[in-house]
């Protein structure tokens, strides 16, 4: 689909249409996958220009002009509906805005630069601080997942996930059901640090036995809703852009994204775009058992 055939959708909650806007969005993280995926094999063969931001995260010429397209295709689709992208230039007046696309053009950018090929492109729509769209690419397995966590109480717009894989075909997807007390935890390249051993030490005190698997960026969120992994602890920060559309594709199927004291989480809340601790599961009865006891290690909890 190309950029310029997006219908214009109007800023009105009850006339914003999912089944419409679903497919649209979709196309956009498809045209973003393919974008990176040229710079990627190109990387393959030679190498990329990498700087690094303020914060001391890298950044290359892949995020910017994914984060172009994106924005781009998003104004048209979308004309009054204003975009918050890890890579927009000015949004300080962000603490206003009540409905807003939430992007990440490229996340796991050091799994790009690595070669690691675990990297995604997440798009979000947020309404009054609550995740009712999420999109989530997987570039080189030429794969979308998608899902309407809509809110509103018209019943022509229903809950829905699903994945297009890469001959253009749909999957729904389904809840998952953790039985018993072996566990797939998903865990960061970097979560050496000390509140993850201490977290696991907890976990087996309480009986559970677990199998780790190491995935970068939000592709491990696509993996819990595949079925493959049941829990995903993130106790170091991450960015509200990280977070948004897994949170949406989980709760959609029966799972949670909560804080370390089981709330989930609300975006564009705060002045700060960080997000504190937080604990994944795509089964929401898990929580109870899986919440972690005070750690003595400091975890941070941004307010």
């Amino acid at each position: 689909m190309d950029q310029n055939s997006f219908q214009a959708v109007p800023n009105s909650f009850v006339e914003l249409d999912f089944q419409v806007l679903m497919p649209s969005v979709v196309s956009i993280a498809q045209q973003a996958g393919e974008l990176l995926t040229v710079f990627y094999n190109n990387h393959l063969q030679s190498s990329i220009n990498i700087e690094t931001k303020d914060d001391q995260s890298p950044i290359t010429a892949a995020d910017m002009a994914a984060h172009e397209l994106i924005e781009s295709a998003l104004h048209v689709l979308t004309p009054d509906i204003p975009v918050l992208s890890e890579e927009s230039s000015d949004v300080s007046d962000r603490r206003q805005w009540t409905r807003f696309w939430l992007v990440d053009p490229l996340d796991g950018t050091r799994e790009f630069i690595k070669k690691t090929g675990e990297f995604t492109v997440n798009i979000a729509l947020v309404e009054a601080g609550q995740v009712l769209l999420g999109v989530i690419s997987v570039p080189l397995k030429k794969q979308v997942y998608v899902a309407s966590n809509n809110l509103s109480p018209h019943e022509n717009q229903p809950k829905i996930a699903y994945r297009v894989d890469a001959d253009g075909s749909q999957q729904i997807l389904s809840a998952h059901h953790v039985l018993g007390r072996k566990l797939n935890t998903a865990m960061s390249r970097r979560s050496s640090r000390p509140q993850y051993a201490e977290y696991q030490q907890q976990l087996t005190q309480a009986g559970f036995e677990f199998d780790t698997i190491n995935a970068g960026s939000a592709y491990k969120f696509c993996l819990m809703v595949d079925g493959e992994i049941d829990l995903y602890p993130r106790l170091h920060p991450t960015s509200e852009w990280d977070t948004a559309s897994g949170q949406c594709l989980l709760e959609v199927l029966g799972g949670a994204l909560v804080d370390l004291d089981g709330k989930p989480f609300q975006y564009n809340q705060r002045d700060q775009l960080l997000n504190g601790a937080f604990i994944a599961v795509i089964d929401r009865e898990l929580l109870p058992a899986v919440l972690p006891k005070k750690f003595e290690t400091e975890i941070h909890h941004f307010k």
